[in-house]
């Protein structure tokens, strides 16, 4: 049957990462449109000049880097409550994950509890999953952002809540992302691990770039959902 599966058999509690995961929230409404909106605003409306240089595809990473160059500075708050406006619109029409839907609807029949734990805002999330009609299958498990951004993954605060608000157990778990980010927050609460890569590294990048993304180590690897159905 396969690792990933034995693994995802085993959990009473699943934690889903969002965007990739779920859906592709920038599919549409490009991540690089989102940064250009936010610097924008920021130049145009409060005259601070934060230039997004390696962030430039990046909204989460210049809002990083917005906060670490003007910590405690208001614009900081009016910067994540643009960005959240901005996922929403997205949310609207973010690309669903091939089989995504399935996997949460299968999981949903056997009584698996389920969660979200992004970086994203809740907000978003839960706009797309209505859009989906699977907000049902999440209920009030999905946790996102929150003010204070040291706690953004790979700090453990989102999954935290999840397991939190499931009533659930870490060792009874397991959480499907796409990120090291992911995969290190989950470690570090010894949550069950299952790496999404989409993309066949060898044939999609160079040596360099392959070697950079082998984040996932010694996960188990899905490249499709779909090798999880079936359970």
């Amino acid at each position: 049957m396969g690792y990933p599966r034995d693994l995802l058999k085993a959990a009473n509690c699943v934690i889903f990462d969002f965007d990739g995961p779920v859906c592709d929230l920038f599919a549409q409404y490009s991540a690089s449109d989102v940064v250009k909106d936010l610097h924008g605003w920021l130049e145009k409306d409060l005259e601070v000049a934060v230039p997004p240089g390696e962030f430039a595809a990046d909204p989460l990473g210049y809002l990083g880097l917005v906060e670490q160059i003007r910590p405690g500075d208001p614009c900081v708050e009016g910067l994540e409550k643009r960005l959240t406006e901005q996922e929403e619109r997205a949310a609207e029409s973010a690309q669903p994950t091939d089989c995504a839907a399935d996997l949460i609807r299968e999981l949903v029949a056997v009584r698996v509890r389920l969660g979200i734990a992004t970086n994203n805002s809740a907000a978003a999330a839960v706009a797309y999953l209505r859009r989906m009609r699977l907000d049902g299958s999440f209920g009030a498990h999905v946790h996102g952002r929150g003010r204070d951004f040291a706690k953004l993954k790979p700090d453990p605060d989102s999954l935290l809540r999840v397991l939190d608000s499931t009533g659930s157990k870490p060792e009874e778990s397991v959480m499907i992302g796409d990120s090291k980010n992911d995969l290190d927050a989950a470690v570090q609460l010894g949550v069950p691990f299952i790496a999404f890569v989409p993309e066949p590294m060898e044939s999609r990048v160079s040596g360099e770039r392959k070697h950079e993304r082998r984040w996932y180590g010694r996960v188990p690897v899905v490249e499709s959902l779909g090798e999880l159905l079936g359970r």
